[in-house]
Formats: structure tokens, C-alpha cells, sequence
């Protein structure tokens, strides 16, 4: 295993769609290790592989008790209820995004690194994680879901809870609601303020 380079938000490959994986493999078990443990050098709760620049469809998460690696993931059921919360992201270091709208639960159905086909179920924060990573194999940043204002710059407060950067960030969510269906402002796709 080794710790990898997280890419910043003026790598391309964040942007791009990631491709779907065919082939489970050793290859694919060393990155799914290395993605381990570089999310957990970070600190993070999350990471993608675009993150790490490999234009794949291949994530890991953890938050308290779940811990998933998912190849392939894709959400096939969402809460019709949203939230909006704060989010913070290791490849954009330093800066949280305010009133990121997240749906409060949904249901991934992915396969695992070995190619067995899984569903995770998930509420909550862990929700907005997996929502927040698969974004990142869609080229999605949450700066995209947000006004340009809602970007600020991290404090300690929203990092302290994780112990470093968040991914996405801390504090936890407010209790405002979305209703479905309308989209959210739209940031600049280069990420400019």
C-alpha cells in the first residue's frame, strides 16, 4: 500500500466522468488499499479515485461504523426529502461550501472490489458522503451545487470533529429541507469566486 497524491481542482480529471470498471483484478486491490489509506492519512471520510487520478468509477468511504469500497456505484433510490449542509472536499483545500443540498438517504448499488454486487443503504452523513463521492466520478464538485458565496474559507470549527480538512465537512447539516425537484444555484465550473 501506499499513500497517493490527492489532485486539486485544476487537475482535468476531476472534471471528467470516470469510467466504469470491467476487469477486478490485483491492480484494481492495490488501488482500492492505497485510496484506504490515503483517505485516512488526509484525514477524510471519503475518496474517489479521479481524486487520486485514475479516471475510474471506484470510491471508498467511512463514517463512525461503515466503511464501503464501491466500484461502479450508482444510485438507484433517493429520499425525496433534502438537506442542506457543509461540505468540505481534499481536493479543495482550506475552503467549505455552506447549504450543499443532499438527499437525507439513498440506496447505492455498486460492486465491491472482488466484483460482487452489493447495495448500500445509507442515512445521514454517511448519506451525503457517498452522494458527495459519486459526484466526483460524475466531474461534479459541490462548489457546482452551491452559490459562489456559500464558499468560505474552513475554520477550525469545521474541522476539528474530523481531526483535519473535511471530506465533506463538519459541523453536521442543517435542518433546513429542499424540496425536489428544484436545482440548486450553480457555481462557476472553474470554481472561480
Amino acid at each position: 500500500m501506499s499513500i497517493r497524491k490527492i489532485l486539486t481542482m485544476d487537475y482535468p480529471v476531476l472534471r471528467a466522468k470516470a469510467k466504469k470498471i470491467s476487469r477486478f483484478d490485483p491492480w484494481l486491490d492495490r488501488l482500492v488499499q492505497d485510496m484506504w489509506e490515503t483517505m485516512r492519512e488526509a484525514p477524510g471520510v471519503g475518496l474517489a479515485a479521479p481524486q487520486v487520478g485514475e479516471t475510474i468509477r471506484v470510491l471508498v468511504a467511512e463514517y463512525e461504523d461503515q466503511a464501503v469500497a464501491l466500484v461502479n456505484p450508482e444510485i438507484v433510490k433517493a429520499s425525496e426529502e433534502e438537506i442542506l449542509g457543509t461540505e468540505g472536499c481534499l481536493s479543495i483545500p482550506g475552503l467549505v461550501g455552506d447549504n450543499v443540498p443532499r438527499h437525507v438517504s439513498v440506496v447505492v448499488k455498486a460492486r465491491d472490489p472482488k466484483g460482487k454486487e452489493i447495495r448500500v443503504k445509507a442515512e445521514g452523513w454517511f448519506a451525503r458522503i457517498l452522494q458527495h463521492e459519486i459526484d466526483h466520478l460524475d466531474g461534479v464538485l459541490y462548489i457546482d451545487r452551491i452559490k459562489p458565496e456559500d464558499v468560505r474559507e474552513a475554520t477550525e470549527a469545521d474541522t476539528e470533529e474530523e481531526g483535519g480538512p473535511p471530506e465533506p465537512g463538519t459541523p453536521e447539516p442543517t435542518k433546513k429541507k429542499r424540496a425536489l425537484g428544484k436545482q440548486p444555484a450553480q457555481a462557476s465550473a472553474g470554481g472561480e469566486r
